[in-house]
């Protein structure tokens, strides 16, 4: 199976001086055990008193202190991407309100020219409205400014003169280079709901998946291949990547792993303890993966 890590770069480990210490020997012990990729979460500010529910556990309550640490994500992946040869890097994900398209694209097209080709862009729409809001971008609108984004970027990312004539972002008359390597980029679409699972279909290269149950996963691939007919797009060009996150240990991942490998995936997120305050804790917990699994890449 190919196996990616979200990079713990919100939480105690990312606060002070020694966060680059922890990504640091996180991605190179990544890299030396054969994982597939590092992914790195989104967040700018982190309000105080958050209203929003979070869409992926139970109770709806964001799990991240906001004293702690937060690494702006498109930063770190500049980092990593010196820090590391081989592993794929990339957002899980962007949030696209938070950030003007024109910037983001030239972002992640410099990334992928500076990592050989290594990059990928998982983007979604958001959920919590006061950041979002702070950061200037209409809440209500988030869904079709977000489509809206991912065309103008892959415009400015294919085109040599590239236009675009949307109600959120408009350009022509313009150059942006260089453009990525990788032709093209992946986009990889986050989110749950039926509307996200047709922005797969329409967007995307795939889906990040987080799945709160085996069955709930399946629900959404159904959305997907409804949308997908509807759309006449070929299930086969649309790749999958599966964090079950309702999986807290390695034998339990292992064993939900298998059931979805029956069903044709290969590509998981593990469960790294993302919230933990001890690096021991999370080296320990790559290792102990990786010798209970066959990692490919």
């Amino acid at each position: 199976m190919k196996v990616g890590l979200l990079v713990p770069n919100l939480g105690p480990l990312a606060t002070g001086p020694g966060s680059v210490d922890v990504v640091t020997e996180i991605a190179m012990k990544a890299e030396a055990l054969g994982y597939d990729a590092l992914w790195v979460a989104d967040h700018v500010i982190m309000p105080t008193n958050i209203r929003s529910r979070y869409p992926y556990n139970d109770t709806g309550d964001f799990p991240a202190d906001p004293s702690d640490g937060l690494l702006e994500p498109i930063s770190l992946l500049g980092y990593l991407a010196g820090a590391t040869k081989r592993v794929r890097l990339g957002t899980w994900v962007l949030v696209l309100p938070h950030r003007n398209p024109i910037v983001t694209a030239k972002m992640f097209a410099t990334l992928d020219v500076l990592s050989r080709g290594r990059m990928m862009l998982g983007a979604g729409i958001g959920w919590m409205e006061e950041e979002i809001s702070l950061l200037g971008a209409p809440f209500k609108k988030r869904g079709k400014l977000s489509d809206e984004y991912i065309e103008a970027m892959r415009e400015l990312w294919t085109n040599p003169d590239p236009r675009f004539d949307g109600e959120f972002c408009q350009f022509d008359n313009i150059k942006c280079e260089p453009k990525p390597i990788q032709k093209p980029l992946p986009v990889w679409i986050g989110g749950h709901s039926a509307r996200a699972m047709r922005r797969v279909v329409e967007y995307g290269d795939g889906w990040v998946a987080v799945a709160k149950s085996y069955e709930g996963f399946k629900e959404g691939m159904e959305l997907i291949r409804v949308a997908a007919d509807k759309a006449g797009r070929d299930m086969d060009t649309i790749k999958i990547l599966i964090a079950p996150g309702y999986t807290t240990t390695i034998d339990s991942f292992i064993d939900e792993a298998k059931r979805y490998q029956d069903d044709g995936y290969d590509s998981f997120l593990a469960p790294l303890p993302l919230w933990s305050d001890k690096l021991d804790e999370c080296l320990g917990f790559m290792e102990d993966f990786a010798a209970k699994t066959t990692l490919e890449y």
